[in-house]
């Protein structure tokens, strides 16, 4: 089966650079936890660092992507952060204007002979989980909810699983910057997919991914 994954740069992972197309951010984990369990998953992704649920939306529809098999959308961490953040021109997105994003790309998705929608939660813009900015990303994570019950998509809970495996080990560095997944959040996150999204196993909420077999780190998580 065919994945098209649209997002930022929690999706991104270099996929433009790399001779496979493919990156190193979960998309690839998936990619690799479906092949182990014995799920044919071929991927395309077109995910932009930077991108808000806005930008998404509208490179979506410029593009000619027709029979796009799965999409997966994950957005709005940046429709958020822009309220704090600067970044180019870009003015945060707010609650009503994600919802009309993520539904948008779902209408256009199944018009485009999608077989299915995932929508994906965000995930953090702190380290620490009970922040304030990680508070209001709550209430996007909902949106996401209300959205993909509107437009008949699947609600993958990616936020919601990384954020449990955040509370239940604090020892664990899970992102570069409080944003930026590390390579263990990653592999939480394509196990997330897999179950909700695939049908594939469960990893337990809360609980650590193993370490790929042959992962370039030496130590994990």
């Amino acid at each position: 089966m065919n994945l098209l994954v649209l997002g930022d740069s929690l999706s991104d992972g270099g996929w433009e650079r790399d001779p496979a197309g493919v990156g190193s951010a979960w998309p690839a984990s998936l990619a690799r936890l479906a092949s182990e369990s014995g799920i044919d998953l071929a991927l395309s992704i077109r995910a932009r660092g930077g991108s808000r649920s806005t930008e998404v939306l509208g490179e979506f529809r410029e593009s000619a992507t027709t029979s796009p098999g799965i999409v997966a959308v994950l957005a709005g961490t940046n429709d958020v952060w822009r309220r704090w953040v600067p970044w180019l021109d870009h003015s945060p997105v707010d609650e009503d204007d994600f919802r009309r994003n993520l539904r948008g790309i779902a209408k256009l998705a199944f018009e485009r002979g999608a077989s299915a929608v995932w929508i994906l939660t965000p995930v953090l813009l702190n380290p620490d989980p009970d922040h304030p900015w990680n508070e209001v990303l709550r209430s996007y994570r909902e949106i996401c909810r209300e959205a993909a019950s509107m437009e008949g998509a699947i609600l993958v809970p990616t936020g919601d699983d990384l954020e449990a495996g955040v509370r239940a080990h604090p020892e664990v560095k899970w992102s570069y910057d409080g944003i930026h997944p590390r390579p263990v959040a990653h592999e939480r996150l394509a196990w997330t997919v897999l179950h909700h999204g695939l049908g594939g196993p469960e990893l337990p909420t809360g609980s650590i991914p193993p370490k790929p077999a042959g992962h370039r780190l030496g130590n994990w998580p």
